[in-house]
């Protein structure tokens, strides 16, 4: 059994970010969000991977939230908060800047700072356990302006504020039904299915995938209209060995075989 905090699996063209503390349900420590960044990033930059999976070691949980037992260390002084803060921004970075496809897979309690690292991903599967929380209330904190606006992006301001100012446990269902969860699937299930949607990512244009992605991001950033670079990457697509490709698989009636990564 692997004994680190977090480890990356490889499934061919899939890496699989794994949060291994089960014994705390996945809680988010110093070294879970360093693992977390450094783990994305070998993702982002192997050619040889075209999409990401983050999930919990087994089905109790995706994450319970970052380890409040290291709190009085990490805000012993301004300066040591201000890091641990920075370190924690340069994960949700990582995973949320990720140019290839990311899904967080999740079974179980996801709560605080699992839920936003779950809200990072491009995509939210769960299983019918799955229960999302956000408790800053409960703690006399306030949460973060971007984590704020990536679960205000999903679910609306009202069912944002409920969360937040409430420290509403969302179950599964409900979860579905507002947005934070993008499918929903029994527990025996969830993580073939995510698998299989993974592998038909790595299926079709790359090309395509990391543009589109683009486009959204850049849309949820709040642009009203494209910009000069986008449009030179969307049109440049009219130039490529994918569209060639797909273009020809269509008009021959095949399966089109992509290569661009």
């Amino acid at each position: 059994m692997n004994q680190a905090s977090t480890y990356l699996e490889r499934h061919g063209e899939i890496g699989v970010i794994v949060l291994n503390r089960p014994e705390k349900l996945n809680a988010l420590n110093e070294e879970v969000w360093a693992g977390v960044a450094r783990h994305a990033d070998e993702v982002a930059n192997d050619p040889t991977l075209k999409v990401m999976i983050l999930r919990g070691v087994n089905e109790r949980a995706f994450a319970a939230g970052a380890d409040i037992a290291e709190f009085p260390k990490v805000h012993a002084t301004p300066e040591a908060a201000k890091a641990y803060h920075g370190a924690i921004q340069q994960t949700y970075n990582a995973v949320a800047n990720m140019n290839k496809p990311t899904i967080a897979l999740v079974q179980g309690i996801c709560f605080g700072g699992g839920c936003a690292l779950a809200l990072c991903c491009d995509m939210r599967y769960a299983d019918t356990t799955s229960r999302f929380c956000i408790p800053p209330a409960k703690l006399g904190i306030a949460y973060s302006f971007g984590e704020t606006k990536r679960l205000h992006d999903l679910v609306g301001p009202a069912k944002t504020k409920e969360m937040l100012l409430g420290a509403k446990v969302i179950q599964a269902e409900e979860a579905l039904t507002c947005g934070l969860a993008t499918r929903l699937f029994e527990p025996e299930d969830v993580v073939t299915e995510t698998m299989a949607f993974a592998e038909q990512l790595c299926n079709l244009s790359q090309f395509s995938i990391r543009t589109i992605n683009q486009v959204v991001k850049t849309i949820t950033a709040g642009a009203d209209e494209s910009t000069p670079s986008l449009n030179e990457m969307i049109m440049s697509g009219f130039e490529g060995e994918d569209y060639r490709e797909g273009r020809g698989a269509f008009l021959e009636k095949r399966k089109a075989k992509f290569s661009y990564r």
